[in-house]
C-alpha cells in the first residue's frame, strides 16, 4: 500500500503593517488509500452510459467540511470521464482534520470500472503531479516560508491551470487565490491582489456555498487587500460577508469542536474589521459589530 501526503499551505501577511494576525488559509493534503474512499458518508454510483465498457481514473478535491468540488479526468473514455465526474461530486466525506487541529481539503483519486454492474470504484497510487496538474510547490512554500521568488512561480502556475482544458473552476479559484495572497506579502500589491480576488470571487459559486469556509475566506482576503489599498468603504462590505459564512458555518455543523474553530475565525475577523472602522473613528460602530457577534 502506498500512502502519498503532501500538505500545501495557503498563508499570507496581516492586512496591514500595524496588525500582526494572519488572513485565514487552507491546507491541502493527498491521500491515495483505499481507506480514504471507504470513508465517504455519501456516494452516488456511476451511470454508465449506453454500451460503453471500460475503465477512467478521476481525480478530485474536497472542500474543507468534506463535499467534492473539484473533480477531473486523467485517463480513460471522455464519455465515462464525464459519467463518473457526475457522480463524483456528489460524494461528501467527513472533514478532515490534522493534528493540530487545522481542517484541509482533501486530494485523492479514484478508478471506476464501467465493466462491472454497478460500476466498481478503487483507488489507484500515483503522483501528485498527476493528480493536480499545473501545482506548483515552491508556490505554496514560498505563502508559508520567506521566498519572494514564489510570486513568479504563482504567476506560472496560475497560467499553467488557466491553459489546461481539463482545468475546473475551483482549479482556477485555487490559484488565483495562491497568487493574490503572494503579492500581498512579496510584492505589496494589495490593488492587484484585489483584482485577482474578484476573479476567484466570480468562479466561487460554481461549487461553493456561503456555508463553505473557503467562501469566507476568499471575501477576507480581498477585504484586506481593499483595506491596504486604502478602499474602506469595500473592504468594510467584504468583512461583513466574510463575517456572515463564519458565523453561518459555525451555526450549520453538529460537531462543537469543528464549530469552535470557525468560530475563533469569526472572532479574528470582527478583531479586524472592527479595528479599520476605528481606524475611520467609526468608534459606535466598531463597538456595535463586536458587542453584535460577542453574543
Amino acid at each position: 500500500m502506498r500512502v502519498v501526503l503532501l500538505v500545501l499551505f495557503m498563508l499570507a501577511q496581516a492586512p496591514s503593517a500595524a496588525d500582526s494576525q494572519q488572513l485565514p488559509y487552507t491546507r491541502r493534503v493527498f491521500s491515495f488509500t483505499p481507506q480514504f474512499l471507504k470513508s465517504a458518508k455519501t456516494t452516488a454510483a456511476p451511470g454508465a452510459p449506453a454500451a460503453a465498457s471500460g475503465s477512467v481514473l478521476i481525480a478530485f478535491w474536497t472542500s474543507e467540511r468534506g463535499a467534492v468540488v473539484s473533480a477531473r479526468g486523467i485517463e480513460g473514455p471522455a464519455e465515462l470521464q464525464r459519467a463518473a465526474i457526475d457522480a463524483i461530486y456528489q460524494w461528501k466525506f467527513n472533514p478532515s482534520i490534522t493534528a493540530e487541529g487545522q481542517f484541509v481539503q482533501m486530494g485523492s483519486a479514484a478508478v471506476v470500472d464501467f465493466s462491472k454492474s454497478p460500476p466498481a470504484i478503487s483507488n489507484k497510487p500515483m503522483t501528485v503531479a498527476l493528480a493536480s496538474p499545473g501545482s506548483e510547490f515552491k508556490c505554496f512554500t514560498g505563502l508559508v516560508g520567506d521566498d519572494a521568488a514564489s510570486v513568479d512561480v504563482c504567476r506560472q502556475q496560475l497560467a499553467a491551470v488557466e491553459n489546461d482544458s481539463r482545468s475546473t473552476p475551483m482549479d482556477r479559484f485555487t490559484a488565483l487565490d495562491q497568487y493574490g495572497l503572494v503579492l500581498m506579502k512579496y510584492s505589496r500589491e494589495p490593488q492587484k491582489a484585489a483584482e485577482l480576488f474578484s476573479q476567484a470571487i466570480t468562479l466561487a459559486p460554481e461549487r461553493l456555498k456561503s456555508s463553505d469556509s473557503e467562501w469566507a475566506y476568499v471575501y477576507w482576503h480581498r477585504a484586506a487587500a481593499e483595506q491596504q489599498s486604502g478602499n474602506h468603504a469595500d473592504a468594510e462590505k467584504d468583512f461583513a460577508v466574510a463575517e456572515n459564512s463564519l458565523q453561518e458555518i459555525a451555526k450549520a455543523v453538529n460537531n462543537e469542536k469543528i464549530a469552535a474553530h470557525y468560530r475563533g475565525l469569526l472572532g479574528s475577523a470582527v478583531k479586524q474589521h472592527a479595528g479599520l472602522l476605528d481606524a475611520e473613528n467609526k468608534h459606535d460602530e466598531a463597538k456595535h459589530l463586536l458587542a453584535t457577534f460577542a453574543q
